[in-house]
């Protein structure tokens, strides 16, 4: 996400700066069309004027005088000169010597920080050059490549070395995924978390880091089941992952597979070698959890008969009797499950009615029954993320059983369920049997090739 705030950052930087670049441009023109217009005029200079002739005398005696400003002779006039010539025309020539950076509206601190395209963590500089002042040049000039020493001169900021532009970022899906979910743990929403991680393994289903993340999240959710099950994932795919094995260790200690996560934590302990006061804590934790285990077991008391004592009597028989009274056979009543009509629209839906189909004694034909509503086509759009390893072999066992009737609309459910998007993942917990069994059902259909592809 810091990618990405950076690059924001640059284009308001390119954007503020383009901004001023337009207006310089339009000031610019509008120089050049006044220049034109003077060049074009023919006027010509104001007539000199004639001063009345005065006499100056200082006593009767004197002799007068014409002061040479106020002499009445007429003097020749002097020829008109050129519009380029006059001193308003002459400034248009310094523009090759002018420094608009010096003079310019450009030394403001907050114009200066945009032209140098500093960003939030001062860590990137983009190198801005001013359009050129002369009229029919558009490219760079010699003043724009001294914007930067310029700079240094006039307002005493430090001088930035120039660097290209950074290329555009082009960040994965899946990343943003995980970063999204990051984001949200620390939030607390482990909830949206887990979802974001689950979004992010459907594009990348092998990522251990996310596979681990998503276990803590369900740590937080008490999802101890989830959280093994992910750590498991993550572990088949990378053995020396350190915090998978520390979070399966968790979540197997809240189990109480107090065994089992006493071996994740010291293979952690031999794979980790920075972090083993916090890991050794936890071993001692799981071996006191572990003896406590083992008090609560209850022990069989068994009698040992010791030779050399007096025999004792054995006692009488106690007699049974003639004609013993059966006890009476409580039978429960038996469950009428109906299906709902109902087509399920949602996993959820799906879900809570196959759930309460277990304990039925008609089980697999009324989960068959149920499975025939559904059209194969509508199962990847149906369960999406929401399916799981032993809803998985539970499909599996219900479509396996299909009679040879009904054995094409088994095979297409089949396809269907490898097009959802966590079967990529779930299917690594499918067990090798499984595997060779839906294989051996799939054979000679026009969908068997998919399917063993999918299942090997």
């Amino acid at each position: 996400m810091e990618s990405l705030a950076v690059q924001r950052q640059i284009r308001e930087n390119a954007s503020y700066l383009q901004d001023y670049f337009a207006d310089m441009s339009s000031w610019e023109k509008s120089m050049a069309k006044k220049e034109q217009q003077l060049q074009g005029s023919k006027r010509s200079a104001a007539p000199v004027r004639r001063a009345v002739a005065m006499s100056v005398r200082e006593s009767d005696g004197s002799v007068s005088i014409q002061h040479p400003l106020n002499a009445t002779i007429d003097t020749p006039s002097k020829p008109t000169k050129a519009p380029s010539h006059h001193v308003y025309d002459k400034g248009y020539k310094k523009w090759d010597s002018f420094d608009v950076v010096c003079t310019g509206p450009w030394t403001h601190p907050i114009l200066i920080y945009a032209l140098t395209g500093c960003c939030s963590e001062g860590s990137r500089h983009i190198q801005r050059h001013p359009p050129s002042r002369r009229r029919g040049s558009r490219g760079s000039t010699p003043r724009a490549s001294n914007l930067n020493s310029s700079q240094e001169s006039c307002d005493g900021y430090p001088k930035k070395p120039s660097t290209p532009p950074p290329p555009p970022v082009n960040v994965p899906r899946d990343l943003l995924e995980k970063e999204d979910g990051n984001m949200h743990f620390k939030q607390g929403e482990f909830a949206a978390a887990v979802n974001c991680y689950s979004r992010s393994l459907s594009y990348n289903p092998r990522n251990p880091i996310v596979l681990s993340n998503r276990a803590m999240a369900h740590l937080k959710l008490q999802q101890f089941g989830k959280a093994e099950a992910d750590c498991t994932a993550a572990l088949a795919v990378d053995g020396g992952h350190v915090k998978s094995l520390v979070r399966r260790a968790s979540a197997r200690n809240a189990l109480g597979k107090h065994h089992a996560a006493f071996a994740d934590l010291e293979s952690a302990l031999k794979l980790d070698s920075t972090s083993k006061a916090t890991i050794a804590t936890q071993l001692k934790s799981t071996r006191d959890l572990l003896k406590l285990a083992i008090k609560r077991t209850p022990t069989t008391k068994i009698h040992v008969e010791v030779g050399g004592g007096n025999p004792e009597t054995p006692e009488p028989p106690t007699p049974k009797p003639r004609n013993p009274q059966p006890k009476p056979v409580v039978v429960a009543p038996k469950i009428q499950v109906k299906l709902p009509d109902k087509v399920p629209t949602t996993a959820y839906e799906f879900i809570r009615v196959w759930n309460s189909l277990k304990n039925s004694p008609d089980k697999t034909p009324l989960r068959q029954a149920y499975l025939l509503r559904l059209h194969p086509a509508n199962v990847p759009k149906l369960f999406k993320d929401s399916i799981d390893a032993d809803l998985l072999s539970e499909l599996l066992e219900a479509l396996l059983g299909f009679s040879a009737d009904q054995v094409d609309f088994a095979v297409e459910f089949v396809a269907a369920l490898t097009r959802v998007p966590r079967f990529a993942m779930v299917s690594m917990f499918i067990t090798a049997k499984e595997k060779e069994q839906v294989v051996a059902f799939a054979a000679g259909h026009i969908r068997g090739d998919e399917i063993v592809a999918a299942f090997t």
